[in-house]
């Protein structure tokens, strides 16, 4: 995985390019950011380079064997750590017949490399992949730290650095991080650590300590856009995105891919549409009807309006170069925003918000909708 695979991070790619022309990389360090701004894959592009047999300027080459064998992630000095728990897809156990990263390995291959961009992925998507029940997560245990010691005590393959990444270091058990301290903190010569993180503030204080953390920024909206510009037609749709992501750009690929935003944008049209006509009957109808949809895709429209609500504020109040919405919700919005105001936006915006703490609590999705609905209807004309 080259540099250039990853949107963006322009900054955090010169920092690792300048350290290590410059022989200033620090043994311990820390990534520290959600998955969507690609902390996974500048971890492992990063040793790449660091490993790559004819740096470039400014990137690996892609092409000479070392970097051939981190593509398929099967360089001999290059290891990697990660939560593991009982799945019917563990391949292998240690000697002693429990389960390490090693069992999983080929499922984090794949899981690495198949997925677009690659290595952007959550703790939730891995534990789907290999298969662990709802209740169960995940650990980095003394096994698995027992098996560190051990691959990093031989000498590199190709007497170059030992790269070990660690993915999400915070689920490492006390047990593990204590017989871990010592080489943490003085590993062999070129031995480097790269830990990868989405919430350093639940990692063992005894590990944050002992590395030099690195908050990977949001993407910038371009560079979101430019990768989503290269995989999908639909220009103006990649633009909204882009700028709607938060710079995550795993959040963009998902928008992108979500066909649900078309059902929410139908309840939600003709539910200002009954409001407008104060057509009591059929908003007891519609009621009904998205009280016969399940919890999570009611809660999903709920949210879903209150951006809608947002944008035709935003509309209202005159400030149209903040307003992320296109096609055919910018058409109604454009439409429609005249009656969201400074009288009636912040209770339309209450009562979107009580109902999706009232469906939180379980309550009866028929009678929230219906009392929801009518009270809605009597803000919309409201001047």
């Amino acid at each position: 995985m080259k540099f250039s695979d990853i949107p963006g991070q322009q900054k955090i790619k010169e920092l690792f390019i300048k350290t290590t022309k410059e022989g200033r990389i620090p043994h311990a360090q820390l990534f520290n950011g959600p998955n969507g701004y690609g902390t996974l894959a500048l971890a492992i592009a990063y040793a790449q380079y660091i490993l790559c047999e004819d740096k470039k300027e400014n990137d690996s080459c892609g092409i000479c064997p070392s970097c051939y064998k981190i593509s398929k992630l099967e360089h001999p000095d290059l290891h990697f750590s990660f939560p593991v728990n009982k799945s019917q897809y563990t391949e292998i156990t240690n000697s002693k017949g429990e389960i390490i990263s090693d069992s999983l390995i080929r499922k984090w291959r794949e899981q690495v490399l198949t997925l677009k961009p690659n290595g952007y992925f959550t703790e939730k998507d891995w534990y789907n992949t290999i298969n662990l029940g709802k209740n169960s997560q995940g650990n980095i245990s003394r096994a698995e730290a027992n098996e560190i010691i051990r691959k990093l005590s031989y000498k590199s393959f190709e007497g170059g650095y030992k790269i070990l990444i660690i993915w999400l270091p915070e689920r490492m058990n006390e047990a593990a991080a204590n017989a871990l301290l010592k080489l943490f903190e003085e590993p062999a010569e070129k031995t480097l650590f790269l830990f990868v993180t989405a919430d350093s503030d639940s990692m063992l204080k005894t590990i944050l300590s002992r590395t030099q953390i690195l908050n990977i920024p949001p993407i910038d909206t371009e560079s979101i856009y430019k990768y989503l510009s290269d995989t999908y037609e639909d220009k103006e749709k990649c633009a909204a995105i882009a700028r709607m992501s938060g710079g995550d750009c795993m959040k963009a690929v998902d928008m992108m891919e979500d066909n649900t935003d078309n059902e929410n944008f139908e309840l939600f049209s003709s539910l200002m549409r009954l409001c407008y006509t104060v057509n009591h009957l059929g908003l007891i109808e519609w009621a009904e009807n998205i009280a016969g949809l399940g919890r999570e895709s009611q809660k999903n429209f709920l949210t879903y309006s209150l951006n809608l609500l947002r944008e035709s504020y935003i509309l209202s109040v005159g400030v149209p170069e903040i307003s992320y919405i296109y096609g055919k919700e910018a058409e109604f919005i454009n439409k429609f925003y005249p009656f969201i105001h400074y009288k009636n936006i912040v209770y339309l915006t209450e009562e979107f918000e009580k109902a999706i703490r009232d469906l939180s609590s379980n309550g009866n999705a028929k009678i929230i909708f219906i009392h929801f609905a009518l009270s809605i209807s009597k803000q919309i004309r409201k001047v």
